[in-house]
């Protein structure tokens, strides 16, 4: 018996025949990591540089860093997510007049609005009532 075993280790694999749960999860594969990259977690997906107009080519360029941190469009501060709510809270805004470039707010402000993702590069955020399209940069 020993010998037999040894002896089907050693056949060419187009020889074994492919159990149909083995067939069947390696054609699932390639979908699946296909599926988990569209469905990565929200946060994951929103960190990164955003445009709320219709090309990257705008100076209102959103970054939100994996850290938390946020500069959207000379605001800066920091922002969270909570199920589909992002909230940024804004610490200094870049002011061009002002001698050293950045006025602190005090207190800070926040601001709230939904998110949803259509698909890796894309999604809306809806404030105040108006949606709004997302454009990854």
């Amino acid at each position: 018996m020993l010998g037999g075993a040894a002896l089907a280790a050693c056949q060419p694999d187009a020889a074994k025949p492919v159990p149909k749960a083995e067939a069947s999860e390696a054609a699932a594969a390639p979908a699946a990591a296909a599926a988990g990259a569209a469905s990565a977690p929200l946060r994951e997906w929103l960190v990164g540089s955003w445009s709320f107009e219709a090309s990257c080519a705008s100076d209102f360029i959103a970054h939100y860093a994996a850290d938390g941190s946020l500069d959207n469009s000379g605001e800066m501060g920091g922002w969270a997510l909570a199920g589909n709510i992002v909230t940024e809270t804004i610490r200094e805004r870049y002011d061009a007049a002002a001698s050293d470039g950045a006025e602190k707010v005090n207190p800070p402000e926040t601001r709230s609005y939904t998110i949803e993702r259509a698909d890796q590069d894309h999604g809306t955020i809806t404030y105040q009532g108006r949606k709004v399209p997302m454009l990854r940069c």
